[in-house]
Order: structure tokens, then sequence, then C-alpha cells
């Protein structure tokens, strides 16, 4: 083998290994910052949240709907503020004008409000936002009787400040 053979040769395996280098670095790196993107050395996809995240985001729903049926009648103001601590200043808004309204129908003192989650489950999660599905049972009691309801709602979140907070939710059917 001649001087210019083995220095192609040398030259070759270096290539090679700083190419290996390469793609095992795009790898590693791949490994511990998953997306929801198909292999590319770009990294341009939205992180994929972590399991913690999806339980904080499908906890604060739950709690949401837990509180929205937990409705007291001899602690109206206590109820109001239990609710708008999990609410966005938008849907604050909305809480306080729909509920100023319901309390100019006139609230029974002796109304009591249970509720019971019976599923919950992400629908479509990143970074900043979160919609969660949430099955769940009211009982309503007043001097009038009981009154049981059943309710499908999405709750879309949004993380405000670090914390996940309610921005919006619907009735689904």
């Amino acid at each position: 083998m001649t001087g210019t053979s083995r220095g192609f040769l040398a030259l070759g395996l270096v290539v090679l290994t700083a190419l290996a280098v390469v793609l095992a670095g795009v790898m590693v790196y791949r490994a511990n910052h998953p997306t929801d993107e198909p292999l590319s050395l770009s990294n341009s996809g939205q992180p994929i949240p972590s399991g913690s995240a999806r339980h904080q985001v499908v906890a604060v729903a739950e709690q949401f709907c837990l509180r929205m049926d937990a409705v007291d009648g001899s602690d109206v103001d206590g109820y109001k503020k239990k609710v708008s601590a999990l609410l966005t200043t938008k849907q604050k808004a909305k809480f306080d004008s729909s509920f100023a309204q319901f309390e100019k129908l006139g609230i029974s003192k002796d109304l009591k409000g249970t509720g019971t989650i019976l599923a919950s489950g992400v629908s479509d999660m990143d970074s900043d936002s979160a919609t969660v599905l949430v099955a769940h049972d009211s009982t309503l009691k007043d001097s009038s009787g009981t009154t049981d309801r059943h309710y499908r709602w999405t709750v879309a979140l949004r993380k405000v400040h670090g914390d996940w907070l309610v921005d919006d939710f619907t009735p689904v059917s």
C-alpha cells in the first residue's frame, strides 16, 4: 500500500468517525427531547408533554368540574371564590357574568351540590394549552328535592405563569 492510499484511507476513517459522532449526538438528543415529528436531523416538532404534565391538566380539569358541581347556597361567595381560583382572567369574567344572572333568580340557602368524576382524559395538549374531556355527574339537593345531572364537558386549559387554569368549557354530547 502506498503512502497516498494510506492517507486516503485515514481521511476516510476520520470522516466516517466524525459522521458517526454527529449521528450519535443527534440520536441521543432526540431520545432526550421527544417530539411529535418523525425522526429527522432537525427538531422542529412540538415537545411531547410529560406524564406529569398530563396528570396536572387532568387534575385541574377534574377539580374545576367538582367545584362547579359543589354549589352551596349557604356560602355563595365561598363557592364563587373556589371556582374562580381555577379560571383565567377571560373565563372569570364569563363566570362572574353568568353567575350574576343565576343569583338574580335567587339561590336557596339550603341548596347543596356534589359531583362525581366518572372518567377524564387529555384530548389535546402542547406546552401551554390543553383540552381535557371530563364525564361527571352532579347531584343538587334543596328543600324541593334532589336533581341528578349527567355532564360531559370539554375543558380548555392554558398555562398562565406556570399554573394550568381553565380558559373555557363546553358541554359535549
